[in-house]
């Protein structure tokens, strides 16, 4: 069985449990898109993503709570050598928008507006922010709506990068 990830706050998901509620070891798997368009033109394609962890965050520019977590997230990438790459869906249908959003707060990670594929893959709440952890076996870990504290970022990270080995 799969480690439980203890987070803080526990008012979004139960520990220990995947999409859905399911346990970790029974959670889904994603369905990778085929093709994600990134916002700095460069492709995706689902091989890309297969045998890698990913964090995922569904996010929009107007979004407040989106603001501190991605700066969060940001600030995991640089004090974790070993944290795995971010997938930002943005909510926002204007690149420019994202783009100087992305700029002006200094974000480093991959973002999309391909929202709608990646809702497919993940079946997750309109709740923003939402970050879902996948490890390499394209497992899906705990989904946790809304704002995240560092510390629980760090966990899913974590969970993301070694599930697949222990």
């Amino acid at each position: 069985m799969l480690p439980t990830i203890p987070l803080r706050r526990r008012d979004c998901l139960l520990a220990g449990t995947g999409l859905l509620g399911l346990p970790l070891a029974q959670a889904a798997t994603v369905a990778w898109p085929q093709r994600t368009q990134l916002l700095d033109g460069r492709v995706r394609t689902a091989a890309d993503w297969q045998g890698k962890p990913l964090l995922v965050v569904f996010w929009a520019t107007h979004c407040p709570f989106c603001l501190r977590h991605n700066a969060n997230l940001q600030q995991l990438l640089v004090d974790a050598a070993d944290a795995p790459p971010v997938l930002a869906v943005a909510a926002d249908r204007d690149a420019r928008t994202v783009e100087r959003y992305m700029a002006r707060h200094g974000y480093r990670f991959e973002v999309t507006l391909d929202e709608a594929a990646w809702r497919q893959a993940l079946p997750v709440r309109r709740v923003l922010p939402t970050t879902v952890p996948i490890d390499a076996l394209g497992r899906i870990g705990q989904v946790v709506p809304g704002e995240m504290f560092p510390e629980d970022l760090l966990q899913l990270a974590r969970w993301a990068s070694g599930a697949a080995r222990g």
